[in-house]
């Protein structure tokens, strides 16, 4: 059975004021998504009209920038549609108090994002054969790199989920502060440290795989595992999750010999025992 959550308000062991009221998303990230939404708008017409010169006997060749460009905006598209934060408030407590809403509430959004990929990849692929692909045909090749491209860059999203969702039945939220922030990489993993001297240094992969930190994590988050297993972090205010774990795995392995049989026990049952990518 899962224990309990943190108690709200409590303040964990380094200390620091947990947030508990959820905050509405920054306008500035609307705004870029929709620049963004906009330019490969632009890019897929003009991509659009290249390819139609493969119908031509003299300007056929134009046709090759055409498909490039078109495979080019629809990986964009896919990476925009799939990584990328919450659109809005999020439903579920981010005060440590749930565990089960911030697992049930990703899977949600990852799941809603990739059916409406496979709707439109589907859609791009039927209409062309039913009404005939003559000017239709660049939606025809859309849709071919959509649906495989849209799975391949899911797939790692919904397995990072779901390392999350089985600490969260483990281990119970604590609150770590401050967050020093080291480094951003690309699809979701970040390197931090959590709470005050002495900590080691994590690498956290967020399920969404967002290319931003979120708003006010320095101040703190809520911690769930075992430091030097792993674990999964939940930013208060925003609520995303991560899966963290030590930066340098061998660097704790005499860590986790002395941790004794509970605690080797619980991170077996997270399926933290063993280091992972």
């Amino acid at each position: 059975m899962p224990e309990r959550s943190a108690a709200p308000g409590g303040t964990g062991d380094f200390g620091g004021e947990p947030r508990t009221e959820g905050r509405p998303p920054v306008e500035g990230g609307r705004q870029a998504r929709l620049r963004r939404a906009t330019c490969l708008t632009a890019g897929f017409a003009v991509s659009y009209v290249l390819l139609l010169a493969i119908r031509s006997d003299t300007f056929f060749w134009i046709a090759i920038p055409g498909m490039l460009g078109l495979a080019i905006v629809v990986l964009l598209a896919l990476q925009t549609l799939l990584y990328g934060p919450f659109g809005g408030a999020v439903p579920h407590a981010t005060d440590g108090t749930d565990r089960r809403g911030p697992v049930k509430y990703h899977y949600k959004v990852l799941v809603r994002r990739y059916l409406l990929v496979m709707a439109t990849g589907a859609v791009m692929l039927v209409v062309p054969a039913v009404v005939g692909i003559g000017y239709l045909g660049p939606f025809l090749g859309a849709g071919l790199i959509a649906l495989p491209m849209g799975t391949r860059f899911w797939l790692p999203q919904i397995l990072s989920m779901r390392k999350c969702a089985r600490v969260l039945e483990v281990y119970d939220f604590e609150f770590r502060a401050p967050v020093r922030k080291a480094n951003l990489r690309p699809k979701g993993v970040r390197s931090l440290t959590l709470g005050g001297a002495g900590s080691p240094p994590m690498s956290a992969r967020e399920p969404l795989h967002s290319d931003r930190w979120p708003a006010g994590i320095e101040r703190g988050v809520w911690f769930a595992g075992d430091e030097p297993f792993g674990g999964v972090i939940l930013v208060p205010d925003t609520g995303e999750l991560m899966f963290v774990r030590p930066e340098i795995w061998a660097a704790l392995d005499t860590a986790r010999r002395e941790a004794g049989p509970e605690r080797q026990e619980r991170a077996q049952r997270a399926g933290l025992a063993r280091k992972s990518s």
